[in-house]
């Protein structure tokens, strides 16, 4: 759900959104309605993977799931991804995105692109996350929580491509769908951010070099 902006972000060069070419066609400042449907997209996913491994008494499965998820949401999703997105220059120390909402901000800030060995590892360790159930629920015989899981999985993504991937201003995210001329205004509001192979040094953009 797209609604008007009242503030800019914070990395953004606008004092305000009156009249901004980008406002409503990018996720610069999220509302409260594009947090809950982010929320539900991933509730669809979660419901059916945690009740077929707590009805497969999977608990050893469960836990290392919830470890592997809490190292990659606690540090590296921030590390390869958050830390390259305009959210992660807004002030305090957890995120305010409509993804990743009160995640810590422990890697510093790099307004550089993505690089392809931190798009690669974001997109395996998500993979890994996901399909991670698989075996046990074929190993347990509940293929009907494992087809309702595949298809929350499949739904959920393909929405999520349409209908906030399309809209959100992290442009080298690999799943980022933002039109080409959206992209161009992007650049032009958002100067510190670089463009792949043209961003300006971390001296340039005013931000200390990037460390883990």
């Amino acid at each position: 759900m797209t609604q008007k902006s009242t503030n800019t972000a914070a990395a953004c060069q606008e004092q305000d959104c009156a009249g901004c070419e980008i406002e409503g066609k990018l996720l610069c400042i999220h509302t409260p309605a594009d947090l809950v449907d982010f929320a539900v997209l991933a509730l669809s996913c979660f419901l059916p993977f945690f009740a077929g491994m707590i009805i497969g008494r999977f608990w050893v499965g469960l836990a290392v799931w919830i470890g592997l998820a809490a190292i990659f949401f606690g540090y590296v999703e921030a590390l390869v991804l958050c830390r390259h997105c305009p959210h992660y220059a807004e002030r305090g120390f957890t995120l305010r995105c409509h993804a990743n909402w009160g995640l810590p901000k422990i890697p510093r800030l790099d307004p550089r692109p993505l690089n392809r060995l931190e798009q690669a590892a974001w997109l395996a360790y998500v993979a890994v996350l996901f399909l991670y159930p698989t075996p046990f629920f074929a190993a347990s015989g509940q293929w009907l929580l494992l087809g309702i899981y595949a298809w929350a999985v499949f739904a959920g993504a393909w929405t999520l491509v349409r209908t906030q991937c399309n809209r959100c201003y992290h442009l080298s995210c690999p799943i980022n769908r933002v039109p080409a001329d959206v992209r161009e205004a992007f650049y032009r509001h958002y100067p510190d951010f670089a463009r792949p192979g043209k961003g300006p040094s971390d001296r340039q953009a005013g931000f200390p070099p990037p460390t883990p």
